[in-house]
C-alpha cells in the first residue's frame, strides 16, 4: 500500500489537500487512558458542527421522541375510549411502531424527508376514527422514524472517541425534554382544546400539533444538515458551513477509527457474528429499548395508578423527565471527561433496578414517583451510553453498522414485548418483574463487557512490553498496518472500558 504515514499529532493538526491521492491510515487512538488536545483549526471546525450539526440532530431526535410519549399521554386523553380500542388494540398499536428499515442512508436528504413524513403521517392520526387507522398509521410511523435512528452513528462520524458521549448527550438529551414537553402540551390542549371549545377530540389536537412541529424541523434538516465528512470531501465541493481545508480536517478526524470512503465489507458482518461482545452490547441494548419504550408508552399510565387525576398525571409525568435530562447530560460530559464508560453505564442500571423493586415493594404516592424518576433517568442515560460504548470500542464502518444493526434486533424484539407485558393494571407487577429481570441482566453484561475488553487491552500491552524488551516493533507498526487492514485486534488500538 502506497500512502504518506503520519504521526497521530500531525493528523489531528493538517489535512491532506488532495484527497483523491491519498489513502489515510489509521490515526490509532489509544482506549481509557488517552484524552486527546485539539488545535485552533479542530476547535474551530468544533465551534461550526456544534453549532448547526448538534442542534438539527436534537430537533429531530426530540420530535421523534414527542410521538413516543404522545401516545401514551393520548391514551390518558381517551383516545382509547373515544375509538372503542381493547386493551390488547392499544398494545398492538405500541407493538406495530417499530424500526423495520436500514438507517445506513445519507443523512441530510434521507433525514429531511423522513421527518416531514412523519409528521404527516401523525397529522393524519389526529384525524383518525377507529382503530384499524391508528395501527395502520402506527406502522407507516415505525418506518419513518427508523431512519432517525441512524443520527447516533451519524454523530460518532463528526466527533471522536473522547468527544463522541458527551456530543450525543447533548442532542439525546432533547429525548427526555420530550418527554416534559409533551406532558406540558397535553396538559396545555386538556386546558384550551376541550372537545366543548373546538369540536375535537384534546388527543386528536395533540397529534396534529405534534405532525406541524414535525414537517417544520424535517424541512430544517433536509436544508441544514451535512453529508458525512468523507463523503463532502469526495465531492469536493464547498459546503455552505465548511471550508474546503474544514472539510479535510472532518475526514482525517473521521479517519482516527474509520476508514475514508469504505465500502460494504462482508467479511466485518461476519466478525459482528464472532464477536462475543456483540452479543453483551444486543443483551444491553434491549433492555435499553425496553426501558425507554416503557416509559414512553405508560409513564402516565404509571403515575395516573398512583391516584392522580388525568390534569394531575400530565404534569407529574415532568418531573422524572427532567430528572432523566440532568443525568443524560451529566452522565455524557463525565463520561468523555474522564473517557471511562462502564462506571456509568452499570449505575444507570442498576438506578433501573431500583426503581422497579421500589415500584414492587410500596404504592405509595411518594414513593411511586421517586421509582418513576429512577427508571425514567435510568432507561435514558442507559440507552445513550450504550451505543456509544459500542460505537468507540468497534473499529470499520460495514461492522460498525452492522453490530448496531444487531442490537437493534434485540431493541425491536424487546420493545414488542414490552407493549405486551403490562396488561395486569392497577399494579402491573408482571410487567415491572419482568424489565427488572432483564434490567439484572443488563448489569451482568456490562461487567462482562468490561472484563472481556480490560482482558484483551492488558495483553495487547504486555504484548508490546514484550517487544520493546527486545528490542524489536510489533509487524503491526514495523509494517504500517492500518486500522482497516487489522481491525480491533490492531497492537495499537485500545478498548475504551
Amino acid at each position: 500500500m502506497n500512502s504518506t504515514r503520519k504521526t497521530d499529532v500531525q493528523l489531528g493538526e493538517m489535512a491532506v489537500s488532495d484527497h483523491k491521492e491519498t489513502i489515510y491510515p489509521a490515526n490509532v487512538i489509544s482506549g481509557s487512558e488517552l484524552r486527546n488536545s485539539r488545535s485552533v483549526a479542530e476547535q474551530r471546525l468544533l465551534l461550526k458542527a456544534d453549532s448547526v450539526i448538534l442542534p438539527v440532530c436534537a430537533l429531530t431526535w426530540w420530535v421523534t421522541y414527542l410521538d413516543r410519549n404522545s401516545i401514551g399521554n393520548a391514551r390518558v386523553m381517551g383516545l382509547q375510549t373515544d375509538l372503542s380500542m381493547t386493551a390488547d388494540q392499544f398494545y398492538n398499536c405500541l407493538t406495530m411502531f417499530s424500526n423495520f428499515m436500514s438507517r445506513y442512508f445519507r443523512p441530510n436528504r434521507t433525514l429531511g424527508v423522513a421527518v416531514v413524513s412523519f409528521g404527516a403521517v401523525l397529522c393524519g392520526m389526529g384525524a383518525a376514527k377507529n382503530y384499524e387507522t391508528i395501527l395502520a398509521l402506527r406502522i407507516l410511523l415505525g418506518a419513518t422514524q427508523a431512519y432517525v435512528q441512524f443520527l447516533t452513528v451519524y454523530i460518532s462520524l463528526w466527533y471522536k472517541r473522547d468527544e463522541v458521549a458527551w456530543k450525543t448527550a447533548i442532542f439525546f438529551s432533547f429525548a427526555t425534554i420530550s418527554g416534559s414537553f409533551g406532558g406540558l402540551i397535553s396538559y396545555g390542549i386538556d386546558r384550551k382544546l376541550s372537545f366543548e371549545k373546538t369540536g375535537r377530540a384534546p388527543w386528536s389536537w395533540l397529534f396534529i400539533i405534534e405532525g406541524i412541529v414535525a414537517i417544520a424541523i424535517g424541512i430544517i434538516a433536509f436544508l441544514l444538515l451535512p453529508r458525512l465528512p468523507d463523503d463532502l470531501q469526495r465531492r469536493g465541493k464547498k459546503h455552505w458551513l465548511f471550508t474546503k481545508a474544514e472539510i479535510d480536517l472532518a475526514t482525517t478526524r473521521f479517519a482516527s477509527y474509520n476508514s475514508v470512503n469504505e465500502k460494504i465489507k462482508p467479511k466485518q458482518l461476519l466478525e459482528v457474528i464472532k464477536d462475543p461482545k456483540s452479543y453483551l452490547f444486543a443483551l444491553m441494548q434491549g433492555s435499553c429499548v425496553l426501558g425507554v419504550g416503557v416509559v414512553g408508552s405508560f409513564l402516565p399510565t404509571f403515575i395516573s395508578s398512583f391516584g392522580f387525576s388525568t390534569v394531575q398525571t400530565q404534569l407529574f409525568t415532568i418531573i422524572p423527565y427532567a430528572c432523566a435530562f440532568v443525568m443524560v447530560l451529566a452522565f455524557g460530559y463525565l463520561s468523555d471527561r474522564v473517557n471511562r464508560k462502564m462506571p456509568f453505564l452499570l449505575v444507570s442500571f442498576v438506578l433501573g433496578c431500583t426503581g422497579y423493586v421500589l415500584l414492587l415493594a410500596s404504592h405509595d404516592q411518594a414513593v411511586g414517583i421517586i421509582s418513576a424518576c429512577l427508571i425514567t433517568a435510568s432507561c435514558y442515560s442507559a440507552i445513550l451510553l450504550t451505543p456509544v460504548w459500542l460505537n468507540v470500542n468497534t473499529v470499520g464502518f460495514t461492522k460498525r453498522g452492522a453490530t448496531w444493526a444487531f442490537t437493534e434486533t434485540f431493541g425491536l424484539t424487546w420493545s414488542i414485548m414490552g407493549s405486551r407485558i403490562y396488561d395486569t393494571p392497577p399494579h402491573f407487577v408482571k410487567g415491572h418483574s419482568i424489565v427488572l429481570s432483564l434490567n439484572f441482566l443488563a448489569c451482568f453484561c456490562v461487567v462482562a463487557a468490561y472484563v472481556y475488553m480490560r482482558r484483551i487491552n492488558l495483553k495487547k500491552e504486555r504484548i508490546e512490553r514484550e517487544y520493546a524488551e527486545r528490542g524489536e516493533t510489533h509487524p503491526h507498526v514495523a509494517h504500517q498496518m492500518t486500522l482497516e487492514e487489522v481491525g480491533e485486534a490492531h497492537i495499537s488500538f485500545k478498548y475504551v472500558l
